[in-house]
């Protein structure tokens, strides 16, 4: 008796312990997600006026333009699908985007010349379409229990699918900008877009790492998981927040001094005759 009292002592013992974790972490990473959508939505919401309403459109900025939107909604948390989806979006938009610039970069001639006029709405509504049906078949996963399988999924479409295509695209785009910079032109969409994928890939590629770590190689528990959900939504907010102060800084002219409305430095950035020439 003794020994199965003490059992359950010990078993009390550590579901206290992980609710008293499960709310320190709670409290600390939601103030700080908190504070960042407070100014990452504002931001965004900046983004999808100018680029919407205010600047004329390219293929190019049509996908900055739906990124925006698919950023808009990430910090929107407490609506779990609406989240999901956005999350997703965002993924498969800015693996577009950096393989678009990778196009330009490789096969300018064909980018400018040959490029389909409606293919950037055609991607656009396709990712959509898209991950709204993924972000179903994870919902009905999670519904089910089955939160070994949901994982999965997102495993197989970040680490397998998205990764490796943004991961690569910033490689081949740090060295045309960097270490061929006599043979190409340093245009500012060039540099947008290189220093957002090494944003996304600093906030987001140790998290996932530690994802398969922990998933396949170690035996995760409750406090694993809910350490791994609290460091993703943070990453995702600090990681969609970031991009309208990335096109602020990379638009703005380097003069001192200098006072521009954003409309101008948002026109200066996004301008077409920014591509890249060999």
């Amino acid at each position: 008796m003794n020994a199965t009292a003490d059992y359950f002592e010990y078993d009390n013992n550590d579901v206290l312990e992980d609710l008293f974790i499960y709310d320190y972490y709670k409290n600390i990473i939601f103030s700080i997600i908190l504070i960042i959508c407070c100014i990452g939505t504002p931001l965004n919401g900046i983004v999808i006026w100018l680029l919407g309403f205010q600047i004329k459109r390219n293929p190019f900025t049509v996908l900055i333009l739906n990124l925006a939107i698919a950023d808009f909604g990430i910090p929107q948390q407490i609506f779990y699908i609406l989240f999901n989806v956005t999350y997703i979006n965002g993924l498969f938009l800015l693996t577009a985007i950096s393989m678009d610039r990778c196009v330009s970069v490789l096969f300018p001639i064909w980018h400018r010349c040959s490029r389909p006029k409606y293919l950037s709405p055609a991607v656009c509504a396709i990712l959509w379409i898209f991950s709204f049906l993924l972000s179903g078949i994870s919902l009905n996963l999670n519904h089910l229990s089955l939160s070994y399988m949901y994982i999965d999924l997102h495993l197989v479409v970040t680490a397998v699918l998205c990764l490796p295509l943004i991961t690569t695209s910033t490689v081949i785009l740090f060295i045309k900008i960097c270490l061929k910079s006599k043979q190409l032109k340093r245009g500012r969409i060039l540099v947008m877009i290189l220093i957002t994928l090494l944003c996304f890939l600093i906030l987001t590629l140790p998290l996932y790492i530690y994802v398969f770590v922990i998933r396949f190689i170690q035996k995760w528990d409750l406090i694993d998981i809910i350490k791994l959900l609290f460091y993703f939504s943070l990453c995702a907010s600090l990681n969609c927040s970031v991009n309208p102060v990335i096109y602020f800084l990379v638009g703005r002219k380097k003069k001192a001094g200098s006072r521009e409305s954003i409309k101008v430095i948002f026109q200066r950035v996004f301008r077409e005759d920014e591509a890249p020439e060999i």
